[in-house]
């Protein structure tokens, strides 16, 4: 991954936004998990989980991690790490270049991608991966793609 001119600034001001959002009394829970494709560990995925509840009439935050080499990865809300407690559902997502139909230039300047699960798990509102965070630290079972 590239570090650009821009992507600092606007990371630190997001990051911000984030901590003057957050009341003292939200807690995040420490959560790590893994993911497999058909048996494998699946590197470059990102697992995202979208709450399945509001909190004081407000939809909580969603949660994401990017898997490593191993399947493993932990979740961050936000610039913070951990997660809410709730339940979840989750989508995820693994992008992989893909050749360029147009040699030498690409679009932005970064490499063109496609899921390498061709968006069987992308959708939030047909995925099947329900999950709950609880309070105190949270190591989850694997999640299993097929």
């Amino acid at each position: 991954m590239s570090n650009r001119g821009g992507t600092f600034p606007a990371a630190g001001v997001l990051a911000l936004l984030v901590v003057a959002g957050c009341s003292e009394t939200e807690t995040l829970n420490p959560v790590q998990g893994k993911v497999l494709h058909q048996g494998q560990p699946l590197a470059g995925a990102l697992v995202s989980f979208h709450p399945d509840s509001t909190t004081d009439g407000k939809l909580a935050d969603a949660a994401v991690g990017l898997s490593k080499a191993d399947g493993t990865f932990e979740l961050a809300t936000g610039q913070t790490s951990g997660a809410h407690a709730g339940k979840y559902t989750v989508t995820v997502i693994c992008p992989m270049p893909i050749e360029s139909k147009q040699k030498g230039m690409s679009f932005g300047g970064e490499p063109e991608t496609e899921d390498k699960l061709k968006g069987a798990y992308a959708n939030r509102e047909t995925s099947q991966i329900k999950i709950e965070i609880k309070e105190g630290p949270n190591q989850l079972e694997a999640i299993e793609l097929k």
